[in-house]
């Protein structure tokens, strides 16, 4: 009887347990490669700078392009 009147109770008990060794592993797993990861996203970022840029410069030169030669 005492054991069905805590049988809840050891199950969400058992499972935090689990979820925090899991929550540990992702941690443990993820942690050490965030700053890695954090410097590809700024380099990304800067690519899209990059490439806006360019954009820009070949719209300036096919512009300029057009009224030099006239088509």
């Amino acid at each position: 009887m005492v054991s069905s009147l805590f049988g809840p109770l050891v199950f969400f008990l058992k499972r935090a347990v689990m979820e925090t060794e899991v929550l540990g592993i992702v941690l443990g797993a993820v942690l050490p490669i965030y700053p890695m990861l954090f410097a590809i996203y700024q380099k990304i970022g800067r690519y899209d700078e990059v490439v806006e840029e360019f954009k820009k410069h070949r719209t300036e030169h096919d512009h300029h392009k057009e009224e030099c030669h006239g088509s």
